[in-house]
């Protein structure tokens, strides 16, 4: 019984992690300066309702209540774009090391023709 059980958990874990990676955007998918873009402006939309919801609670009795509430609300927002962010960073990485990667290989190639082409001999003077 108790192995079903855990076969089924590591099924199901199994399956959520492939949908995850399945998830992930490819890099070629989209475009950096945009990602960046909306990310600062969500950003500064989030900073802005906390500042709106910072003035309301000092407008109230319970002040502290209020701001408690208000802080962890922005920070769970601005939490989530910081992981979008990190992803962001991660992917850029990964297409920076594929280009260096590919760098590489070309000059190799180019050092292993020039190898391999037959040195032309020496002219008879």
């Amino acid at each position: 019984m108790k192995s079903k059980i855990w076969g089924c958990l590591l099924l199901s874990g199994w399956l959520a992690a492939a949908g995850a990676q399945e998830a992930a955007p490819s890099p070629d998918a989209l475009d950096v300066t945009i990602e960046r873009q909306r990310i600062g402006q969500e950003r500064a939309e989030h900073e802005a309702r906390y500042l709106q919801a910072e003035r309301v609670c000092y407008s109230r009795f319970a002040v502290s209540d209020c701001l408690r509430d208000a802080r962890k609300a922005r920070r769970l927002a601005l939490d989530e774009l910081r992981r979008e962010e990190l992803i962001l960073n991660d992917l850029e990485r990964q297409n920076k090391a594929i280009a260096a990667l590919k760098r590489i290989e070309d000059k190799l190639a180019d050092q292993q023709k020039a190898l391999q082409a037959p040195a032309a001999p020496d002219a008879p003077r």
